[in-house]
């Protein structure tokens, strides 16, 4: 544990003006912390991140993000927002203008010279980036009289061993967050009703990045199905002049003629690679030229059947066939050519 004298630090402080702010004082893991509240707008004007300066060698923070920060922003200024407290610490070659006093119990005083930043940014640099004029009450805790060497293993441990949230976690969060999905975010709408809807091909085969008894049968994951979504969609936006619910319906009875014509391939999707990313990115472009060819088309299973059927004969969707050792986004692309050529597109 980092011994700490609060008395001495108390006494150092120049007779300066100074604020002092209520908080309690504890032990984190094994190290003497303040927690305490304050407006951002105080937090900003009495902090800094010590960047790393790769010249000098000089600090160990990772530059500055102004989007970052602005994305905190706009979400910290909606109602009924929060945040986990903002990390400092309080070095001890500042201490001449910070000071601890302890009250009864676990209370205690922070007292900050004016004026002066005395606050270390631990984990805290891109919420607080753009908050500087924002009177936001926020929680804060700090860390008392690390060194230089402990706040940066500090810092290390939170940003390189946390795992972030998927991709997919995160969309599935945007989808339930929305007030109206269908109007703001139709993509997810439609990957969504594919995965939930008892009727659709896709039912329950789509990754959402949390945990399910079914995880073996997951075929793809949420983001890569609601981006091919959403480029299907912005293909046929100005063409396609119907209700979110008929565009769905359109993306179904589509991928229900696909699992009819390559019957084999959508079983056995271990050994095809018909729902793995170039089968769902070729197929989901091919939708939208299909589409765009006939836009007074009925869109049935039907009509799309004999559609694909000129594919059924000449392509081979298995891990030895044509396309076997394409990947990423332009291997996707001359899949969907190929698809486009044989269909007369």
């Amino acid at each position: 544990m980092t011994r700490h004298c609060f008395a001495v630090n108390f006494f150092k402080m120049k007779k300066n003006t100074a604020t002092t702010i209520p908080g309690i004082v504890g032990v984190a893991g094994g190290l003497e912390v303040f927690l305490g509240f304050a407006t951002a707008s105080f937090l900003c004007k009495n902090s800094f991140s010590d960047i790393l300066n790769e010249d000098t060698g000089e600090g160990y923070q990772r530059p500055y993000n102004r989007n970052h920060s602005l994305d905190f922003r706009n979400y910290i200024l909606r109602h009924a927002s929060s945040t986990p407290p903002l990390i400092f610490n309080l070095r001890n070659e500042l201490c001449r203008s910070w000071s601890i006093q302890k009250g009864s119990g676990n209370s205690a005083f922070l007292t900050l010279e004016d004026g002066v930043r005395c606050l270390a940014q631990v984990d805290c640099q891109h919420r607080l980036g753009e908050l500087g004029g924002v009177d936001l009450p926020l929680a804060f805790m700090i860390y008392l009289g690390l060194d230089l060497r402990q706040e940066m293993a500090i810092f290390n441990v939170i940003n390189s061993k946390a795992k972030g949230l998927s991709s997919s976690l995160t969309d599935y969060h945007e989808s339930k967050l929305l007030s109206d999905l269908t109007k703001d975010a139709p993509h997810l709408f439609i990957s969504r009703r594919l995965n939930e809807d008892p009727a659709s091909p896709w039912y329950q085969l789509i990754r959402y990045g949390g945990e399910t008894t079914s995880g073996l049968k997951r075929r793809t994951s949420f983001r890569m199905m609601q981006k091919t979504v959403q480029t299907f969609l912005a293909q046929t936006r100005t063409i396609l002049d119907i209700s979110i619910e008929g565009k769905y319906q359109v993306v179904l009875c589509f991928w229900k003629a696909v699992q009819t014509i390559f019957s084999d391939a959508w079983k056995d999707h271990r050994s095809n690679l018909i729902t793995k990313g170039v089968g769902l990115y070729a197929l989901m472009q091919l939708l939208g030229d299909i589409v765009k060819s006939n836009p007074k088309a009925d869109f049935s299973i039907d009509y799309f059947m004999s559609m694909l059927l000129p594919l059924k004969s000449s392509i081979d969707w298995s891990s030895q066939g044509r396309f076997a050792y394409v990947g990423g986004k332009k291997g996707a692309q001359d899949v969907y050519q190929a698809l486009k050529n044989e269909v007369s597109l």
